[in-house]
C-alpha cells in the first residue's frame, strides 16, 4: 500500500501542476457567462480531494482541507496577475464546493455503507 500511495501522490502533484498550467493560459472562444464553468470548478476539485484523501491518511480538515482552498485561491491570486484572465469569487467559491461535496458525499454517505454493508 505505501507504494500505491506513493504514485497517488505522484498523480496528485502531476495533476495539481496540469492545473496551474490549464488555469493560466489564455481563453479564446468560450463562453463562460452562463456559469457551466463552475460546474467544471466544483467536479475538478471533487476530483482533488478524492486522490488526495486516498493518497494520504492525514487529517481531512486539518491538513486536505487548506491545501485545496490554498491551490484555489493561489490559482485565482495568479489569474488576477495575467492580462488574458481574472479573479473570480465565484470560482474559489465552487472549488470549495467540489471539496465539500466529496467530504460530504464519502464521510458521511458511502463511508458507511463500506464500513457497514449490511447496516
Amino acid at each position: 500500500m505505501p507504494q500505491t500511495r506513493q504514485i497517488l501522490k505522484l498523480l496528485f502533484v502531476g495533476l495539481i501542476l496540469a492545473g496551474l498550467a490549464t488555469a493560466l493560459m489564455p481563453i479564446h472562444g468560450i463562453d463562460l457567462s452562463n456559469g457551466k464553468d463552475k460546474i467544471v470548478h466544483a467536479l475538478v476539485f471533487f476530483s482533488f480531494a478524492s486522490l488526495l484523501d486516498i493518497a494520504t491518511p492525514r487529517s481531512f480538515w486539518c491538513w486536505k482541507l487548506p491545501l485545496l482552498l490554498s491551490y484555489g485561491a493561489g490559482i485565482e491570486i495568479l489569474q488576477a496577475l495575467t492580462p488574458w484572465r481574472s479573479f473570480s469569487f465565484a470560482d474559489f467559491a465552487a472549488d470549495a464546493i467540489g471539496v465539500l461535496l466529496y467530504w460530504l458525499l464519502w464521510k458521511k454517505v458511502l463511508h458507511r455503507f463500506i464500513a457497514h454493508p449490511n447496516g
